[in-house]
């Protein structure tokens, strides 16, 4: 089996991969980090975890390499609609907007907030 006289280290691993990603989830979060719709206090991380394993004999073995981006979630934001039922008796909501007063075609105008969760 050949064998290279050059110690690995991270900027030799798979001829640089493990910067190459590290640097790729460094970015996630500096993206992350200017979304709006992200809590700006929350902190993200970004990880990278090297596991060595060797072979019984030692003469041989396997580095994998893990980069993991944790950014912020997007953040839920509520949304005031108006709920009533439309003139089939199904359940029927519309966005409120300030200068309506209610729903074209239903039996209530009572306006509701209702708390919207974006998926994460």
């Amino acid at each position: 089996m050949p064998r290279s006289e050059e110690n690995v280290s991270l900027d030799t691993l798979n001829q640089g991969a493990a910067i190459e990603r590290f640097n790729l989830a460094l970015q996630e979060v500096l993206d992350n980090i200017q979304d709006p719709n992200t809590d700006p206090k929350k902190a993200r991380t970004v990880t990278l975890k090297c596991t060595i394993k060797p072979a019984e004999d030692r003469e041989v073995g396997n580095i994998q390499v893990d980069v993991v981006a944790k950014l912020a979630p997007i953040a839920p934001f509520d949304v005031r609609v108006f709920l009533g039922r439309d003139k089939h008796g199904k359940g029927y909501a519309s966005e409120y907007v300030s200068n309506q007063t209610e729903i074209p075609e239903t039996e209530s105008s009572t306006p509701y907030v209702i708390k919207k969760e974006v998926a994460q």
